[in-house]
């Protein structure tokens, strides 16, 4: 269901991968795109076949996507088994034009509240680029092993404990 957000004019959708419109899978993988492979100089698969297993948070303006985040569930991804038994936040990614606005704290909490109903009582696995180590951590997440390299990025991997019951 679409949520106007007045502040950044952007309109936030939670859905699954086969929900969105195609225009809005363009725009998405034309971002991503922009993004990983040609801001980050990363060479990968970037479309890996995990998109239609996951749910999307994506925030629009119009039918254009400025940012948006991939959810994947446990045990989806089996080229992940660090991933565990968690929910998983992946392909977290903003347009240039919005960063430094609070569009990446806004994306990181509905995903976490995503995860947290869909997959309630499971920690929220995360590959997260090492510079951003700091702003995970103040959303609830823990560095657990040492730091790695991948795509030419320092990386390290992060969980964020499930709620304790009670």
């Amino acid at each position: 269901m679409p949520m106007q957000d007045a502040r950044q004019k952007l309109t936030w959708i939670s859905c699954h991968f086969n929900e969105m419109t195609p225009h809005h899978v363009y725009s998405l993988l034309k971002l991503r795109q922009q993004i990983f492979i040609i801001e980050q100089e990363c060479i990968f698969p970037e479309i890996d076949g995990l998109d239609p297993l996951c749910d999307h948070i994506i925030a629009l303006n119009g039918n254009d996507v400025l940012a948006a985040v991939r959810i994947v569930g446990p045990g989806i991804d089996p080229d992940h088994v660090e991933q565990g038994d968690r929910s998983a936040i992946g392909r977290v990614v903003a347009s240039e034009n919005l960063r430094g606005q609070g569009i990446g704290r806004q994306l990181m909490l509905r995903a976490i509240d995503h995860c947290g109903q869909r997959f309630p009582g499971k920690a929220i696995y995360l590959n997260a680029q090492l510079h951003l180590k700091t702003f995970y951590e103040g959303l609830g997440f823990v560095q657990f092993g040492n730091a790695y390299e991948e795509d030419g990025i320092p990386h390290i991997c992060m969980e964020r404990p499930a709620p304790a019951e009670g």
